[in-house]
């Protein structure tokens, strides 16, 4: 070849300079370029959107179930408004002196300016140890409007009328137009009305103009801390304060948003398994676009627009879809959030934020890959060659380094320092990321044994490292989170186990006296007969059983006046404790070791050392006695095996010791245990016949059940897994089409192309489990160093269902979805 010179001559042609990529980057073109590219991606991507529709999905129900995760949290946590109303602060009186209390509450009015006055006695509900609220309160009051709404009838306006809750007005079973008792008068019921911040707040409302002298009133206001702190009453006292503070409904909107960051981190992992997909489809695209002279630069950007598109529609469908679905089914949860939901009182700024994180979400899971394929050699590029998979030796070294660093500083914060507990968890988390590598590629290790369609399933996987490596990342990570909960719900649950409760569902504790304080009220042997004939039909009501007098040991000359322990006059018992710093005991209710004690917790009254002062299940050491004329003298206490109810008397002092320090017993109530559980029904009768007799009755309390939490968590950790599979497999299954093709060509069955659908899906889980459950109990045994007595009950059901459920699961759903043949087994597929 020649040229033709300048000056006519003919010479020898010249080539052109090559200039490398990195040089033809920095003359790239400029703004023109990048736009031009940015267009060329947007047609591909409308051209090329049916196979990225598993993408948009998946990003577009992340967005969803963060909009509608915040939206509910909001709505769902209890609001200041229950207390507070629209105040920012609560003066709270104590009305034992009227004329003071009105001095203040004028003092108030004439401060601050704008006042709204609640006030409240308490008055006791018949045949129960509970109290209700009558509170007076103005309906149009300036602050105190959130916390009152009228269901029924009308608001009480004259001195003989009330409204009552609708659970009080079951209790006593009453409706506008009866009449109902309550604190010694007798009103007409003219309303039914609710707190709507608080629907288990019950109360009886009355006039404010015609209340009763209250016990406590509250003076709601709304002003500056330093203007509240600058008050004083008439007598130059500051009240008792208590500032609305921060609102929770933002801080667990944040918290939700928080957690939805962290499923949107998975969701990256997942969705950059998929633009890797799209990545290595456009390879030759890309790799003839590198040889028109696109720069790296270029190249990625065709990615991240990709990934920013699919970004904005998912925000855009799933934020729509998300508040949608809010707003459909949100108040429905009222019952069960114990509050009235608002439609659109939503926190619109955190949900913006939610969109926003998946945009950049997406653009973050595409930019990635697009690092990956712009540094592709040309030749290779239009090859349509997949890159040669990364030695796992660095990620296994880094994947050790962040685990043991994650769990020195999990054991490092002691459960106190929230950074080295933030910094134990993100290295923990991150540990785990690099770990998905190294399991990947043993993968093919371990495959040369199988037959021939599982080995080349495991071999696909290792081929495919960077994908594979991503989506099991996604998978540890969602599963690691709901192992961890399940773990410390099993935790927590055994831990309220250990206590009991109060009662079994069998027991019942009938009072003499309504205070929880042990003061034996004064009876005389006539009327202890009398009551004992009550607690003899409360057993009959309940069908029948063991009923046991409980004693509890007084002094003899020691006595408490009416009202002064805030019940009836009576003597006060002895209680037995332990220190707990500042000369101060931990009391439990001490009681005497009748025969008939004795003899329901199964002990042998002859048995027993008569040195021995107290039984009790309690296990605290340096056990004290305390009360009125209480001795310092060392107990000798010997330990029982029974349950160790609360309520129960399962603390005992022997008949020998209460001789020895010279005390009496003092009868406090009766102790039933009916031969069956009790239901609604009985309990309800035992109460009426209780009330008749003046006698109060306590029952089984609900114990601690996270039941649902963990069957919730595990479902919702496994449909999570389910997705990221289904995804995951379906691209590497459509990536290795060609592969497919052949063996079809070759004489393979439905049953082979089954069978790989299914062990890749089935690897993939049981990994994904096994990596899960790892990282979630490293992290934990840093969370719980030296009290690994929390990770002793292993919530085996849920583990097993993760552990060999989901692989079951997912290998299933692969055998049944999977062996249509392919479309076009001779014709090689084209891009």
């Amino acid at each position: 070849m020649s040229r033709l010179s300048p000056l006519g001559e003919v010479g020898p042609a010249t080539p052109p300079p090559v200039r490398t990529r990195a040089e033809r980057g920095r003359s790239g073109g400029g703004l023109p370029a990048r736009r031009a590219v940015a267009r060329w991606a947007w047609r591909l991507l409308r051209r090329q959107w049916r196979q990225q529709i598993l993408l948009l999905a998946l990003l577009t129900l992340a967005v969803m179930a963060a909009v509608g995760g915040v939206s509910a949290a909001y709505n769902v946590t209890a609001s200041r408004d229950a207390t507070f109303g629209t105040a920012s602060h609560l003066l709270s009186y104590e009305g034992s002196d009227p004329a003071a209390l009105q001095a203040a509450l004028a003092a108030a009015e004439e401060f601050f300016g704008t006042v709204d006055v609640v006030g409240r006695r308490a008055a006791p509900i018949p045949g129960s140890a509970d109290n209700l609220q009558i509170r007076a309160q103005d309906p149009n009051g300036a602050f105190s409007g959130p916390m009152l709404r009228l269901r029924q009838g009308r608001y009480p306006t004259g001195a003989d009328e009330l409204a009552v809750t609708d659970e009080l007005a079951a209790v006593f079973e009453v409706g506008v137009g009866d009449r109902l008792t309550l604190d010694g008068r007798n009103r007409s019921v003219v309303g039914v009305v609710e707190n709507p911040s608080d629907l288990g707040d019950e109360f009886a409302l009355v006039s404010p103009a015609h209340q009763d002298p209250p016990q406590t009133a509250v003076v709601m206001v709304r002003a500056g801390a330093d203007r509240v702190h600058e008050f004083r009453d008439p007598g130059g006292r500051r009240p008792v304060t208590e500032e609305r503070g921060v609102d929770p409904r933002n801080a667990a909107a944040a918290g939700v948003l928080a957690l939805t960051t962290v499923g949107l981190l998975l969701i990256c992992l997942v969705a950059a398994a998929g633009f890797a997909v799209v990545a290595q489809r456009r390879l030759r695209e890309l790799g003839m676009l590198a040889a028109l002279g696109a720069t790296e630069k270029h190249l990625r950007l065709v990615m991240v627009v990709n990934g920013a598109v699919v970004g904005a529609l998912a925000a855009l469908l799933g934020g729509g879809t998300g508040l949608a679905v809010w707003v459909a089914v949100g108040p429905m949860f009222e019952s069960a959030v114990g509050h009235r939901v608002g439609r659109f009182d939503l926190p619109w700024p955190l949900i913006g934020v939610a969109a926003l994180l998946a945009v950049l979400t997406a653009t973050a899971a595409a930019w990635w890959p697009a690092r990956a394929v712009a540094r592709v050699p040309i030749v290779l590029a239009l090859s349509r060659r997949p890159p040669r998979p990364k030695p796992a030796r660095r990620s296994a070294i880094a994947a050790i380094a962040l685990l043991g660093t994650g769990v020195g500083c999990l054991i490092g914060a002691g459960q106190h320092n929230p950074w080295l507990i933030i910094g134990g968890t993100l290295a923990t988390a991150v540990g785990l990321l690099f770990a998905s590598p190294l399991a990947i590629s043993l993968l093919p290790m371990v495959a040369g044994g199988l037959p021939v369609a599982a080995r080349l399933a495991l071999r696909d996987l290792g081929r495919y490292q960077a994908r594979s490596a991503a989506a099991l990342a996604a998978i540890s990570l969602g599963l690691a989170i709901p192992v961890g909960t399940v773990v410390v719900a099993s935790a927590s649950v055994a831990r309220s186990a250990a206590a009991f409760g109060n009662l079994s569902d069998r027991q019942l504790v009938v009072r003499i006296d309504r205070q929880a304080a042990p003061i034996v009220p004064v009876r005389t042997p006539a009327q202890l007969a009398s009551l004992q004939v009550a607690v003899d039909r409360i057993a009959a009501v309940i069908g029948g059983g063991t009923v046991i007098p409980m004693d509890i040991p007084v002094h003899p000359d020691a006595r408490v006046e009416s009202g002064q322990a805030g019940g009836e006059a009576g003597r006060p018992g002895i209680d037995v404790g332990w220190p707990v710093g500042d000369g101060r005991l931990r009391a439990v209710p001490l009681f005497v070791a009748t025969p008939a004690q004795l003899r329901h917790h199964g002990i042998d009254p002859g048995s027993l050392d008569p040195g021995i002062d107290v039984l009790t299940v309690r296990s605290e050491p340096n056990l004290q006695l305390s009360g009125v004329r209480g001795t310092g003298q060392p107990l000798r206490v010997q330990r029982i095996d029974v349950p160790a109810y609360t309520s129960a008397p399962t603390t005992l002092l022997t008949e020998d010791a209460l001789r020895r320090f010279g005390w009496q017993p003092g009868r406090v109530g009766w102790f039933v245990e009916a031969p069956g559980s009790l239901g609604d029904d009985r309990l309800g009768q035992a109460r009426h016949v209780a009330a008749d007799a003046g006698l109060h009755i306590e029952s089984r309390e609900a114990p601690l059940s996270l039941a649902a939490l963990q069957n919730g968590v595990t479902a919702g950790g496994m449909l999570l897994a389910l997705g990221v599979l289904a995804m995951t497999v379906g691209l590497i299954r459509t990536e290795a089409a060609r592969d497919l093709r052949t063996l079809t060509a070759a004489g393979a069955t439905s049953r082979v192309r089954r069978t790989l659908t299914a062990v890749t899906a089935g690897t993939l889980a049981l990994l994904g489990v096994v990596l899960g459950t790892l990282g979630a109990y490293l992290g934990l045994i840093g969370g719980y160093w030296g009290e690994f007595d929390n990770l002793s009950h292993v919530p085996v059901v849920h583990l097993l269902a993760l552990l060999v459920g989901l692989p079951l699961i997912a290998a299933v759903c692969g055998w049944l979805l999977a062996g249509r043949e392919p479309a076009a087994v001779a014709r090689q597929a084209l891009n």
